[in-house]
């Protein structure tokens, strides 16, 4: 789908319209790529099944076509989506403020039974930036090897560098690229598409080659993000920014699991926080980060000039962790709280100790009837005291 104010503020869908028929046991479709849109069928196992054009009465066959006007296409076995997979190319030149909607629901039914690749290639004016919104579904970083649950994989890229992969339900809320770059969705075959439709708009050139916006939220208080190329090298001598909107009253605890470090040539690589008031710099890229006050804040990493002749890189992921002013359920906070009551407990145990043992040597007055000096002994809380004094009782009695 392509939005252009260019042309009196028009929205033009780029609709491949298909027919579809078997004949003789084979696929037969006619497909029309519009608006400049590209369709790459490819024969991704190198099978003897072919995709065939006719033109003029004159039949030609091939492993892989690509497709850029209206084409009537038959493949040569009954089951063409076992060995073909599709690829629909959109291109969209964003100059103006809102340059374009992603919406890959739009057409492309017949190719469901095909394994499909919708790839959106995107590029802004040189003095500009393009934004990707994920307003309504928002996305969530995946490691490499993880599937999402609905099947719908996104991957996202600046120029040729992987900022990730990524599934729908998560707090990505959007991303930011310098110049250049693409956004695609696959599907595997038999999957429907979402109704999720994306914004692309143009905004103010950022500094760093790529920004993602990161909200956490109640429900939602912890993301892990991966660098980009992950597990390879972060892009050597570049800079990156991760931006994170936060509660109000929340601080955020941030810890990286880092892999992989680089051998500097030039430079270090050095990770910089960044509020409304204060920024501060760190090169020790230390697993636990300092807690980041109350309010959103952004995060940039810069690498190094790396010795590329190595096998080593730069590489890690990071999670973000918001919690209340109020809450100190950090680890260091726990084991605190732990010792300070183990403390009580041992405090505790001395003191009843201490007070059995001066009960126990406690010393008490004891009447001789043979000598007038006092004579003392410890006290045995066992005695029963009347009978210390009683033959002075019956002494009296007999008086």
């Amino acid at each position: 789908m392509y939005f252009n104010k260019s042309e009196g503020t028009s929205l033009q869908i780029l609709l491949f319209i298909t027919a579809v028929s078997i004949v003789s046991g084979s696929l037969t479709l006619t497909a029309f790529p519009l608006d400049g849109s590209i369709i790459n069928i490819i024969n991704s196992k190198a099978s003897s099944c072919k995709v065939c054009t006719s033109n003029n009465n004159q039949r030609q066959c091939y492993n892989s076509l690509t497709l850029v006007n209206r084409t009537y296409l038959e493949f040569n076995c009954t089951k063409p989506q076992d060995f073909f997979t599709v690829e629909i190319v959109h291109q969209i030149a964003c100059n103006l403020e809102l340059c374009g909607l992603i919406n890959p629901y739009i057409g492309f039914s017949d190719f469901l039974p095909f394994d499909r690749k919708f790839i959106w290639k995107i590029e802004a004016d040189s003095q500009k930036s393009f934004q990707i919104k994920f307003a309504n579904t928002r996305l969530n970083q995946i490691a490499p090897g993880v599937s999402c649950a609905n099947k719908h994989t996104y991957t996202l890229r600046a120029a040729n560098v992987l900022l990730g992969k990524f599934c729908s339900s998560g707090t990505i809320r959007s991303a930011t690229i310098q110049s250049q770059g693409s956004f695609s969705l696959h599907l595997p075959a038999g999957q429907e598409p979402s109704s999720d439709v994306f914004l692309v708009s143009a905004v103010e050139r950022i500094p760093t080659f790529a920004k993602i916006s990161v909200t956490l939220q109640k429900g939602l208080l912890s993301s892990t993000l991966l660098t980009p190329n992950y597990p390879d090298s972060f892009p050597n001598a570049e800079l990156m920014e991760w931006y994170f909107h936060i509660p109000n009253n929340y601080k955020t605890a941030i810890k990286f699991s880092i892999p992989k470090n680089p051998t500097c040539l030039k430079d270090k690589t050095y990770v910089e926080f960044r509020n409304k008031v204060t920024s501060s710099k760190d090169v020790l890229l230390r697993g636990d980060q300092p807690v980041q006050k109350q309010g959103s804040f952004s995060l940039r990493l810069k690498n190094c000039h790396m010795d590329t002749q190595r096998p080593d890189g730069l590489s890690m992921s990071l999670t973000v962790t918001a919690f209340p002013e109020s809450q100190r359920f950090t680890s260091v906070g726990v084991l605190a709280a732990v010792n300070i009551i183990i403390l009580i407990v041992l405090l505790v145990f001395f003191i009843v100790t201490r007070k059995k043992k001066r009960d126990l040597h406690a010393e008490e007055s004891i009447y001789n009837p043979d000598n007038t000096n006092l004579q003392t002994r410890p006290k045995k809380p066992s005695n029963d005291e009347s009978l210390v004094y009683s033959h002075l009782l019956q002494k009296q009695d007999g008086v």
